[in-house]
């Protein structure tokens, strides 16, 4: 007989879900460089135009992304973790949606062109994604 499954806690499942986001741009960059991008010789090369328009809508995305910060509430000192994020859950992705965007549509043209802005705006996106953290969310306390 197996032993009844237990609920994941709020704070748990916020946790899972950024660090999800944050290895899933791992696993797509270290699969562009290590599998695709070797094979991309064959390809139509994007148009610089279409690349800077990427690049440019991806550090758009990082600056929407650091505004949309200001809608995660604080945590009061006497909620809980958990029912901070039943209510913080929806804000705080909505703030890392699009640094997810950003970052694997950098890491894409990357991929295509080799071009090292590319990836710099990858790793920017990416370490914005990391740094806007669960738990950089929650100590946001109020004193």
């Amino acid at each position: 007989m197996t032993a009844p499954a237990s609920a994941q806690s709020p704070a748990q499942a916020a946790r899972l879900i950024h660090a999800s986001l944050c290895l899933g741009v791992l696993l797509f960059a270290g699969v562009t460089h290590f599998v695709t991008r070797p094979s991309m010789a064959d390809q139509v090369a994007l148009s610089p135009n279409l690349v800077r328009t990427i690049l440019a809508a991806a550090l758009g995305a990082c600056v929407v992304a650091l505004i949309l910060r200001r809608r995660v509430p604080p945590r009061p000192r006497d909620v809980s973790a958990d029912l901070y994020w039943t209510t913080a859950a929806s804000p705080a992705l909505v703030v890392w949606a699009p640094l997810e965007a950003a970052s694997i549509a950098a890491v894409y043209v990357y991929g295509r062109t080799g071009s090292a802005a590319a990836l710099a705006v990858a790793i920017v996106a990416w370490l914005l994604l990391v740094a806007l953290n669960p738990w950089s969310l929650d100590r946001l306390a109020s004193p």
